[in-house]
């Protein structure tokens, strides 16, 4: 049991010795205005896809499913 601790607090500490500069990280780049930008860019260009997605859907079931002349 002591040594099933001992591993939780070792797992414990080694999270909390990761995490710290990694909040550091985070949180400057969080704060700078490029990060702002990708964001909003990132946003647009998924916006522009879903915008052209039943364009593209019509077009793909007009071309696969054509009626067939008899």
């Amino acid at each position: 049991m002591l040594c099933f601790l001992l591993a939780l607090c070792a797992i414990a500490l080694c999270g909390y010795l990761t995490a710290t500069p990694a909040r550091f990280f985070v949180r400057q780049d969080a704060d700078s205005d490029r990060a702002e930008r990708a964001g909003t860019q990132s946003i647009q260009a998924v916006e522009t896809e879903i915008t052209a997605l039943p364009t593209e859907v019509q077009a793909f079931f007009t071309k696969r499913f054509r009626p067939v002349n008899c």
